[in-house]
């Protein structure tokens, strides 16, 4: 990162964001830290948001106004390749920053350039603006977590799921020419699936302030509000992130962060460890049973290798008995009548345990 005063490219997606886009901005306005610039994609808004957006007079405000709605995760991809700075920040359009937020995150990077991302701590905030605590609701515990090495995040991302917060973010530009934009087919989880891509390059850390308001609606109208169909892609989206979880992370970093959990510890054997990803996918995550499709496809690929199948054998006594076996669990069909019947008789979902829907519930809905 240069040694001047970076450029800073905030990223903003809105929909129908009147009630608090206008205190969104001016949190940005009245940031200590002031050279950025303010991309604002207005996802084809129906109500006074276009109108709000073209008050502020300010040039480093560029808003563009969509003709039809395109969905959040394109606005963020849209705001990043219409940006030009060297540090890119998120926020949502009901969120509000602390005003040393910018400030203290550049200066961080100038210190440690070699990290991926930046995050902070967060308020709790109801829609009136007040401050929620652990007495309100437990899901102002949600981000409340202490800074792990780069192998200790790769880990609870795997088995605990997303443990920062989206609006909080700042990256480096050259780290999303690395590891890729937003995924545009992930609308529950396109953050977590973003930060689990970081992280298998680079460190990533969280300022220890709460320099982020956090917007939670008890009355439940968040983007993410009470939707089943929500919960259905949220499956669909776990799924796939975890069939490519453990692709491209080098054997060392996977040793550091998983040893413990190999069913063989200790081993650093090449071949051994492609074994080692593929069980570590059967094993129990915060997500329930998600990723044993990734764990299934990966046994089906490793049975066509000659190598791999005398690996899987001599070393872990598995073979093409132990897949079949895993093919007739009910991974991604429940049971649900006769299958040479011509009737309907299973419906594609992922099984989930209770504390899954829970954990699902508190997140989406």
């Amino acid at each position: 990162m240069s040694s001047k005063e970076p450029l800073v490219s905030i990223v903003m997606s809105n929909y129908n964001g009147e009630l608090l886009i206008k205190q969104t901005i001016q949190s940005v306005l009245a940031q200590t830290y002031q050279n950025w610039e303010f991309i604002i994609f207005d996802d084809c808004s129906t109500d006074r948001s276009r109108e709000i957006i073209r008050s502020f007079k300010d040039p480093r405000i560029k808003p563009f106004f969509a003709d039809t709605h395109e969905h959040m995760v394109y606005g963020f991809n849209h705001g990043i390749t219409h940006s030009s700075g060297e540090l890119i920040a998120r926020i949502d359009s009901d969120d509000t920053w602390e005003p040393e937020k910018l400030q203290k995150q550049v200066e961080f990077f100038r210190d440690h350039p070699d990290y991926g991302a930046c995050f902070t701590l967060v308020n709790f905030v109801d829609e009136h603006g007040k401050i929620l605590t652990e007495k309100d609701t437990e899901r102002v515990l949600w981000w409340d977590i202490r800074n792990k090495t780069q192998a200790e995040w790769l880990r609870y991302f795997y088995f605990y799921g997303c443990g920062v917060s989206h609006p909080t973010a700042m990256f480096p530009r050259s780290v999303i020419e690395k590891v890729g934009l937003y995924n545009l087919g992930y609308v529950q989880v396109q953050d977590y699936d973003l930060w689990i891509r970081i992280v298998k390059h680079y460190p990533i850390h969280i300022i220890q302030e709460k320099l982020t308001n956090y917007r939670w609606f008890t009355t439940g109208a968040n983007s993410s509000a009470p939707s089943e169909k929500g919960i259905r892609r949220a499956n669909f989206e776990f799924s796939q992130i975890y069939c490519s979880f453990f692709d491209d992370i080098p054997d060392e970093l996977l040793v550091e962060a998983f040893g413990e959990d190999f069913t063989h510890k200790g081993t650093s054997d090449p071949d051994a460890l492609i074994v080692e990803r593929m069980l570590l996918l059967f094993k129990p995550v915060f997500c329930g049973s998600a990723p044993q499709l990734g764990g299934a496809q990966m046994f089906l690929r490793l049975l066509q290798d000659e190598k791999m199948r005398g690996v899987l054998r001599e070393r872990y006594n598995l073979t093409q008995t132990s897949f079949y076996e895993i093919a007739a669990k009910p991974i991604l069909y429940e049971e649900t009548g006769d299958p040479t019947s011509p009737e309907p008789v299973a419906a594609p979902v992922i099984k989930q345990r209770p504390s899954f829907l829970s954990w699902l519930r508190r997140r989406f809905i």
